[in-house]
């Protein structure tokens, strides 16, 4: 009996993965160890995000939008990352607008995050290099949204990799869109937000405060 319920279950993660798209689908083939390690990445980001620029919450818990996630393992992780960092208690509501693959994590709303963000104000957004999975010309509604959907003393942070920021053709190698920097920080200083931007492993953050 124990061995037919192992059968079933690979055979159930099978036709689940089969589902999903590449993207998610690498991703579910990762390894524990190898989400582990890349969850330390983003601990080492958002450790030097916060000694440069830190949300004011005056609350006792805070309230996080993650916008986008490859994995429901990292769940979990984001809030023992912000927990730990914050020295407070969290709460995430993990927004994707396909939600297969974060199936059974723990505050997933499925949403297009280029339209406003519900049950807000949040006092952290972050997106960890979502930006080139957006059409060029909807990446400036996310940024937009994310900074909307803050209290004031909040901070929306988006994770950028070097190649996303510095390729000049619309297009990545990869197939995804570039992300013209320089235009989205000219429309932040139009709608006179204060932001900064913070060398990361990888690339930079750019950190906008409400």
């Amino acid at each position: 009996m124990h061995q037919f319920f192992i059968v079933k279950n690979a055979i159930s993660k099978k036709f689940t993965n089969m589902s999903l798209s590449s993207y998610h689908q690498k991703y579910a083939s990762y390894s524990e160890e190898e989400i582990f390690n890349r969850g330390l990445e983003k601990e080492k980001e958002l450790e030097e995000i916060f000694s440069k620029v830190k949300p004011g919450v005056a609350h006792s818990e805070v309230l996080i939008a993650v916008l986008g996630c490859g994995d429901k393992r990292f769940i979990p992780i984001h809030k023992q990352i912000f927990s730990k960092l914050l020295a407070k208690p969290v709460k995430i509501t993990t927004f994707d607008i396909t939600v297969e693959h974060l199936e059974g994590g723990e505050g997933v709303v499925c949403h297009d995050c280029t339209t406003p963000l519900p049950s807000g104000p949040y006092d952290i957004t972050f997106a960890h290099v979502l930006l080139k999975f957006i059409e060029t010309e909807k990446q400036w509604n996310l940024i937009k949204n994310s900074y909307d959907a803050l209290r004031d003393g909040g901070v929306a942070i988006h994770v950028i990799d070097k190649e996303d920021y510095e390729t000049k053709s619309k297009m990545l190698p990869s197939g995804q869109y570039s992300v013209p920097l320089e235009l989205w920080k000219s429309k932040l200083n139009e709608i006179e937000a204060s932001f900064v931007e913070v060398p990361v492993k990888y690339g930079l953050a750019l950190v906008i405060k409400k």
